[in-house]
């Protein structure tokens, strides 16, 4: 059974996936403070549109860029070092273009088209593709021991999980390369099969549109092969034997209840999930000693006694809950985080990375 002490120790990707509200950010924050205090070189991005790593960080919000910043403090040990990034899809996706396109003049002739500029940082899924892209520049690159990336919510993460293999399928789609036929003018590729389509939006936004857009697929095409092979590289990154998925819950039902999806998910898509932590959990409270005397008055003691009995039931039905997950966790280690203060520092991510570590099963 894996533990998260091998996993902070010996992974070289830990991908942390779960619900939303659940600490899952602060679980891979956590999770790399502590691989960097074990004197690893770790960086943690998130792709988490509540961008709270930044603040638990105390990362300035002018810091949030393509560049990664070292978390100062983050560790003693002279071979650790801490680096956080907050994803910026725009700056990563132009970073791709420059990086595959080329030449300088095809770089420019892409980055200035209307199309692209339009779509670069806000089209649907842009955060998970670039998501897949760092990822894949940080593996390659190998510049650190441990790479942590946040996901978002369940079923965005999902989606992101799924890029590479559905940019492979993209290349492949027929209206792609219609598109994308060397030497078609504007009028020829619309009667190549996707009239209909395109027509219609000839007609509604203008030629111009059409026209940038077909543009904008044929500079794509040249960079096909690269965007094809990081697409299977990453793929493989992600179900590799040095990779680790970490599924965040909370005893909630709701929460629980997608937790299962999503580690369905992970498994149908052959991800490597090596351990559960389930956070926010109400301690037990300790025995009353003593028998409730049925006619009490009311009045404070018998509120006491009250809140006793709620807290009691809700720990019973926590512990309900969670065996659902600790019946799916088969051989992944299933961690209880108890309910914490909230983390807003280095100091409160230290206390919970002591909780992960020390009740790892």
């Amino acid at each position: 059974m894996s533990t998260l002490q091998s996993v902070v120790h010996d992974a070289s990707l830990v991908v942390t996936c779960g619900p939303g509200g659940v600490g899952k950010t602060t679980t891979a924050a956590a999770l790399a403070l502590a691989a960097a205090r074990a004197g690893r070189r770790v960086i943690v991005v998130t792709v988490d549109p509540a961008r709270r790593l930044a603040d638990t960080l105390g990362i300035d919000a002018s810091a949030r860029s393509h560049d990664p910043v070292e978390v100062v403090g983050a560790t003693t040990h002279p071979t650790g070092s801490l680096w956080a990034q907050m994803l910026d899809a725009e700056s990563t996706f132009d970073r791709m273009i420059a990086d595959r396109a080329g030449d300088e003049q095809r770089v420019q002739a892409i980055l200035s088209n209307p199309i692209y500029r339009s779509i670069a940082g806000s089209l649907a899924g842009a955060q998970e593709y670039m998501a897949i892209e760092r990822l894949h520049q940080l593996w390659t690159s190998g510049e650190y021991d441990l790479i942590v990336i946040d996901t978002p919510p369940s079923r965005h993460a999902i989606d992101l999980l799924a890029a590479p293999d559905r940019l492979v399928t993209f290349f492949s789609h027929p209206v792609y390369r219609v598109l994308t036929v060397p030497g078609r003018s504007f009028a020829r590729v619309t009667n190549a099969g996707s009239s209909a389509f395109l027509w219609a939006i000839r007609r509604l936004a203008g030629p111009k549109v059409v026209e940038d857009t077909i543009e904008f697929f044929r500079s794509l095409s040249g960079m096909e092969a690269g965007l094809r092979q990081r697409a299977a590289e990453t793929a493989q990154i992600l179900r590799s034997e040095e990779t680790a998925f970490v599924l965040v819950s909370s005893p909630r039902a709701e929460a629980i209840d997608e937790a299962v999806h999503l580690a369905g998910a992970l498994r149908d898509g052959g991800f490597p999930l090596h351990a559960m932590v389930v956070n926010l959990v109400h301690p037990t409270p300790a025995p009353l000693g003593m028998e409730v005397p049925a006619d009490l008055p009311p009045g404070p003691l018998t509120d006491q006694f009250d809140l006793h009995r709620e807290l009691t039931a809700l720990v019973a039905d926590e512990a309900r809950e969670m065996n659902t997950l600790r019946t799916l966790a088969d051989d992944a280690a299933l961690v209880e985080v108890p309910l914490l203060d909230d983390v807003q520092d280095l100091a409160g991510l230290a206390v919970l990375g002591g909780h992960l570590l020390s009740t790892a099963g």
